[in-house]
This record gives C-alpha cells, sequence and structure tokens, in this order.
C-alpha cells in the first residue's frame, strides 16, 4: 500500500472513527472508503465521481483536499488536465507607458484655433454699418445766371434787372440703422444617470453535511463543510457556488428559491 492508503486510514484512526461512522457523516458508501484505504480503484464508480468521494472524505478528516486529491490522481495513474482550486485574485492595476505624440496634439491645438475663429466671426463679430450719404444744406439757393445784369430796353428808355435762377435742394434720404445679429445660445446636455449596481441576497442551505465552495463578486467567502439543516446568507451582485454533492444544497436568491444546485456530484451554478 502506497502513501494515499496510509494517510487515509491513520487519518481516520486519528479521529477515531469507524468506517461505518464516516459512512453516516459523510453520506458516502463504506464500501468505497474501504476502497480508497486499500486503494482498490476498481470498486469505486467513474473517475468524476471519484474526485468527489476523495474530496468529501479528506474534507471530513481534516485534509487539504487539493493536496489529496493530487496524491489521488498520482497514484491512479490518470491526471485531471492540471485540476487545482485557486482563490480569486484582484487584477493588478499596472499604468501603461504612454508617451504622447507632439505632432498630433500640436495639429489638434491648430486646428481648434480655426474653428474657433471661424465661430467667432460667424456668431459673434458684429456687421459693419453702410455708409451714409451727407445730407444737403436747406435754404441755400446755388445761382446759376451771372451775376452781370442783362440790360433789356422798354418803353420810356428804362432798364430792367434780371433776377438769377436757384436749382431745387435735393432732399436727404433717410439711411436704415445696422442690423446686429445675436447669437443663439445651445442647449445645456442632460448629463445621464450613473447605473447603480444592484445587490441581492444569496441564502445557500445544505441538508446533510456536505463541502460547499461559495464565491460572491470574485471573492471566496466561504470554503468548509455546511452541517445539515445550517443555512449561510451572503450579499452581493453575483455569487458562484460549487459543492462535492450537489443534491445536497438548496439556493435561494432574494427569498426565491432556485431548487437544488445539481443532481451530479460535482456541480457548479452561478447566481443570478
Amino acid at each position: 500500500m502506497s502513501e494515499f492508503g496510509e494517510l487515509l486510514r491513520h487519518a481516520r484512526s486519528y479521529k477515531g472513527v469507524s468506517l461505518r461512522e464516516a459512512e453516516r457523516a459523510t453520506k458516502i458508501n463504506r464500501h468505497h472508503l474501504a476502497a480508497l484505504e486499500r486503494e482498490e480503484f476498481e470498486e469505486l464508480p467513474p473517475l468524476i465521481y471519484a474526485r468527489g468521494i476523495v474530496r468529501n472524505y479528506a474534507q471530513y478528516l481534516g485534509l487539504d483536499p487539493v493536496a489529496v486529491l493530487a496524491l489521488f490522481e498520482e497514484v491512479h495513474g490518470q491526471r485531471s488536465g492540471g485540476f487545482r482550486v485557486v482563490p480569486a485574485v484582484k487584477p493588478l492595476n499596472i499604468p501603461s507607458h504612454w508617451a504622447p505624440n507632439f505632432a498630433i496634439i500640436a495639429f489638434m491645438v491648430i486646428m481648434s484655433a480655426v474653428i474657433f475663429a471661424w465661430l467667432y466671426s460667424a456668431y459673434f463679430a458684429p456687421e459693419d454699418a453702410p455708409p451714409t450719404e451727407p445730407a444737403g444744406i436747406v435754404g441755400l439757393a446755388s445761382p446759376t445766371a451771372s451775376p452781370e445784369a442783362t440790360p433789356t430796353g422798354t418803353e420810356g428808355g428804362s432798364i430792367t434787372i434780371a433776377s438769377p435762377t436757384t436749382e431745387p435742394t435735393p432732399t436727404p434720404v433717410p439711411t436704415e440703422p445696422a442690423v446686429v445679429e445675436t447669437p443663439t445660445e445651445e442647449p445645456t446636455p442632460t448629463p445621464e444617470p450613473t447605473p447603480v449596481p444592484t445587490t441581492h441576497t444569496f441564502a445557500v442551505t445544505a441538508t446533510s453535511s456536505v463541502w460547499v465552495q461559495v464565491t460572491v463578486d470574485g471573492q471566496v467567502v466561504f470554503s468548509d463543510v455546511l452541517p445539515g439543516g445550517a443555512t449561510r446568507v451572503f450579499e452581493g451582485e453575483q455569487m458562484y457556488v460549487t459543492a462535492g454533492n450537489a443534491p445536497f444544497i438548496h439556493v435561494a436568491v432574494d427569498g426565491v428559491d432556485q431548487g437544488l444546485l445539481g443532481e451530479t456530484w460535482d456541480a457548479s451554478r452561478t447566481y443570478p
């Protein structure tokens, strides 16, 4: 017998329980538990269910499920493609090294100045008033005849002097006042409301003792054996649940029962 079977058997002996007591606590057939300790893997169900049995039994014995599962796969001779349970971590905000393009910046500044000058000349600059002609002086007559009198012969030998003729004074033409266009103000855009994140209340209930891992908004908030009849409540925008024995897990979101987590040993689901 290799290290895997000895590890399980010694851990059970240290816990002071028999195979029947372990079967009652884990809901796993004691023949499967004995087959694991004797490393008789041909008596176990298919590999996908056997992994769940190993993980739940290791959790019950107080061992690291990931390390025991890796040792089981090494002894069994079939790898699961590098399966590991790792905690979720937040991405690091690494500043990017960006160098500005000064040619593009200068082009944008020039274009902004040209557009501003065009808008100012089109909407804000007043129009030039047309020149007006000076009004003529009323009451002054311009003489057209010669100042010298033209003698005209009349009877009796008297002389008559002709009076000079005057031209009519031109009437001044009224000028229209210059019209200055008033720029129209553009309406101020209404800011769009910022979306408010939705928070849900999640309730996870176990009908029997089973190992459960709960991840809320990318953070692992629970990873342990949940006793039968116990309920854990979490709050967040999204919850991801995985369990070794999904038919023993009930989930409710905002007070609405979502039913069982699944029908197989290893099942996972995201809520809502």
